[in-house]
């Protein structure tokens, strides 16, 4: 039968666990612990910083897309934590929608960067759960579409957090799914 780690019971009825999985799912937390501190504060281009992204998406075959643009200059951000707030953003949009838009917004006042797709999105009375560590939402999302172990839209609420900002969760106008925002004020 099944172990509580997931692993199988050998002839002797021992328990041999998932290394792998359990690997996996350290390996992502170590990440996340470490997460926030994610490279020292520069002054960065915003769209920039999406068009890369995006640009990366591509080339490995991921249908993500930069949709708008408003504003320019430089803010104060993390570019490391940033990054990777942004791509695991992206990667969810492409995960559970066929593709992920990403539009940045620069005022005087503040920066939103904001990842839409198309899929089933998240219903607003689990949208604070899914900002959790481990919170998987999979029954609500597509579980099809493979791992993960529930830390992408935690890792991103904690370096917006990070950053004196937020992440909210709402749902896309444009595409029917998911819209993710991250706001910093500057």
């Amino acid at each position: 039968g099944l172990s509580l780690w997931g692993g199988e019971e050998d002839a002797g009825g021992m328990l041999t666990p998932d290394v792998g999985g359990m690997q996996n799912m350290i390996d992502a937390f170590l990440d996340f612990a470490k997460g926030e501190g994610e490279g020292q504060p520069g002054a960065v281009d915003p769209i920039v910083l999406a068009r890369t992204l995006v640009e990366d998406a591509q080339r490995v075959g991921q249908p993500g897309r930069l949709a708008r643009t408003k504003g320019e200059g430089e803010v104060m951000l993390r570019p490391v934590g940033m990054r990777r707030a942004l791509s695991n953003l992206i990667s969810n949009g492409i995960r559970y929608g066929s593709n992920a838009e990403v539009s940045v917004t620069l005022t005087d006042k503040s920066l939103r960067f904001r990842v839409e797709d198309d899929g089933p999105g998240i219903p607003k009375d689990r949208r604070a759960d899914a900002q959790r560590p481990f919170t998987r939402l999979d029954e609500a999302r597509n579980q099809d579409k493979g791992g993960g172990v529930g830390l992408g839209l935690a890792i991103a609420t904690d370096i917006a957090r990070g950053h004196g900002g937020v992440l909210r969760l709402g749902q896309s106008e444009r595409l029917g799914g998911l819209r993710a925002d991250i706001v910093i004020a500057r």
